[in-house]
């Protein structure tokens, strides 16, 4: 092949590649397809009322009611704000606004454990220690609490944050009613003391010595009755 005709192939080669690309450029980040056209993209906060023709724009129109849009769109309809239901264990923590979706968190006392971007989706209320357990870590937004068990010679209800020592009846000179568990403190009670037990015995001999003396009396009468 002649150099120049060798030219005008490479120059008609290029010319066709430029005009493939050409066609086949896709839209611009600020613009969406209709029909092969590049329509400008309605703002956020608004959808696409009538799409752009060759002599005409986008035609834009503001979000109404439980609406939104948050991005640059070719939407037809604007996306309903979710709900931050209670049945869901969530709360409003920003409101739905036309160019903005609602934001949910957890009602105090629960955790996410469905989260979508900034908002949960779904929360769970927090688990409950059990008697014989303690609180290792209270339970977050984020987070559920975390309970550990108790170890031995300790007691918790399950509301405490660190288990309690049994309390030690011998140390505080009392007896033990019931030993301590996992769940529940030891029960004391006092010691009878020395002159306590002494009063008691000398009531009860006082008594004894008593019902003698009177039964030795009624015996006496009951002979002199017998005599006469």
């Amino acid at each position: 092949m002649m150099p120049a005709m060798r030219l005008s192939y490479v120059v008609c080669l290029t010319l066709l590649n430029l005009i493939i690309v050409i066609c086949c450029e896709a839209c611009n980040t600020t613009e969406y397809d209709v029909d092969g056209v590049c329509c400008l993209m309605c703002t956020p906060g608004h959808r696409v009322l009538k799409h752009c023709g060759k002599n005409s724009g986008t035609v834009c129109r503001l979000c109404t009611g439980s609406t939104y849009t948050d991005v640059p769109n070719g939407l037809t309809a604007c996306l309903s704000c979710t709900v931050c239901d209670e049945g869901n264990g969530l709360r409003v923590k920003n409101k739905c606004s036309y160019n903005s979706d609602a934001l949910c968190e957890p009602l105090p006392g629960h955790y996410c454990i469905l989260t979508h971007g900034e908002s949960c989706r779904k929360a769970r209320e927090h688990s409950t220690c059990l008697p014989g357990q303690y609180i290792y870590q209270t339970g977050t937004a984020l987070k559920d609490t975390v309970c550990k068990d108790c170890s031995e010679e300790t007691y918790s209800n399950g509301s405490l944050m660190n288990c309690e020592p049994h309390t030690n009846c011998e140390s505080l000179e009392q007896i033990t009613v019931t030993w301590g568990t996992p769940s529940s403190d030891a029960v004391c009670t006092h010691k009878p003391s020395g002159p306590h037990l002494g009063l008691i015995i000398g009531v009860l001999l006082s008594l004894i010595l008593l019902i003698v003396i009177l039964s030795v009396l009624l015996c006496k009468n009951t002979r002199k009755f017998n005599i006469l």
